[in-house]
């Protein structure tokens, strides 16, 4: 094992190789059965701790309708479902004796939510990762590029050292111009950097600028992670990299982890960090870890699409899978017959079109919607030919399609599946 995971475990004051040992035997060790006995058991239990030492649990099932005295039998149907904002209204729901950390979220919706972690939550981040990572060959601390929405000038002195104790060479999703494209495979070449890490956008502008300049690198693996799957980066990453491209979802207000296998047949969730229900295509979860706050069937904000897949993959692993991560369930616009409806319901055809390399919508002026497909197959009129009969059968607005115009991205460098323009 690498002496980075001895001394991070030792800064830490958590021992990191075993949580590590122990996600890779959750993967191929337990039955459907015993899976649903374990989530339910640590889930009533992480319920019964926050019901029992909590004052602003207590308060917040209150508020609902539950009546304490009953609470403790209270079907786990029952309890109630909470959101991000209902913990930020809530008065003194953390229990401050078991805050290991403060942490954020990434803000896909550019609200990000801060909220503390105890210490087995905030310690399993990482030995997560590291499953993905094993996929590639890739140990624990091998020299990474991260990608990510990080402002490299101004990085704080513990920032830095950290960055270096865990051999990530950090650069800027919002700065994918050529010079920067050029360094990072001079770096690449230079550190031995063994996978790449990023959001899948900023993935997606590199390998392409592989593929314009013709240029070849040798890496083990990507990770691609917080906007929605590209299927152009599986194509690019092959030819150009030699390497496979490896999707991962994780909500980490929530403890959930899931990632893409060799199969790419759905997301793996490691489910000794979570329990997870599908409510109407909505992903709930519950933390299993986190004593310091209560994420107990806790509406994560994400959407996926249909039910969670229980069968035995074909690599082996037994543990649960996502049918993908659909976007937000803020994705939500108004039909001309005054219905509510998800931009999932209409797009979702789109997704095992091998021939669509990404698209997004984006709502005009409150009017129409305007579908942008990025393909270098389709012209415009075979996609109207094949698309727009099944989207008129669901959406009565007026609705655009064009090809391959600029991707839409947020402040924070994500590239949202929809988006209002006024």
């Amino acid at each position: 094992m690498n002496w980075r995971v001895w001394v991070m475990s030792i800064l830490r004051k958590g021992n990191l190789r075993k949580m590590y040992k122990d996600n890779l035997a959750f993967q191929y060790a337990h039955s459907q059965q015993e899976i649903d006995n374990y989530v339910d058991e640590r889930a009533r239990a992480i319920y019964l701790y926050h019901l029992r030492n909590n004052p602003g649990y207590q308060q917040f099932l209150v508020s609902k309708g539950v009546k304490l005295d009953e609470a403790e039998n209270l079907a786990w149907d029952r309890i109630p479902l909470m959101t991000k904002q209902d913990l930020r209204d809530a008065d003194d729901i953390v229990i401050k004796s078991n805050v290991y950390n403060y942490t954020k979220t990434g803000g896909s919706t550019n609200e990000p939510f801060e909220y503390p972690a105890s210490k087995d939550s905030a310690l399993s981040m990482w030995p997560s990762h590291w499953i993905v990572h094993e996929q590639c060959g890739v140990k624990p601390y091998s020299p990474i590029l991260m990608l990510m929405a990080y402002n490299n000038a101004t990085k704080s002195l513990a920032k830095k050292i950290y960055h270096w104790l865990s051999n990530f060479y950090t650069y800027d999703s919002f700065l994918m111009t050529d010079s920067q494209m050029a360094q990072m495979c001079q770096t690449i070449r230079r550190k031995k950097i063994q996978l790449i890490y990023g959001y899948s956008s900023s993935i997606n502008q590199f390998l392409r600028y592989l593929r314009d300049t013709d240029t070849h690198i040798n890496i083990k693996g990507i990770v691609t992670t917080s906007d929605n799957r590209i299927k152009e980066n599986y194509l690019l990453a092959r030819e150009y990299c030699a390497c496979d491209v490896f999707d991962q979802y994780g909500a980490h207000d929530g403890d959930i982890f899931a990632f893409e296998c060799k199969c790419h047949d759905g997301l793996h969730i490691l489910h000794n960090k979570c329990k997870i229900e599908i409510i109407d295509n909505a992903i709930i979860t519950t933390a299993l870890q986190n004593t310091a706050m209560p994420f107990i069937r806790y509406v994560s904000g994400d959407m996926t699409h249909g039910d969670l897949i229980k069968t035995k993959c074909a690599c082996g692993r037994t543990l649960y899978r996502l049918q993908g991560v659909a976007g937000r369930n803020t994705y939500i616009f108004k039909d001309l017959d005054g219905r509510e409806l998800s931009v999932i319901y209409f797009t979702y055809p789109f997704d095992s079109d091998m021939d669509i390399l990404q698209y997004q919508v984006v709502e005009r002026n409150d009017e129409k919607l305007v579908v942008n497909f990025i393909s270098n197959k389709y012209t415009l009129d075979d996609i109207e030919k094949k698309y727009r009969h099944q989207v008129a059968e669901v959406v009565k607005r007026p609705v655009e399609f064009v090809l391959n115009e600029e991707i839409i991205r947020l402040k924070n460098g994500k590239v949202p599946l929809f988006v209002k323009q006024k």
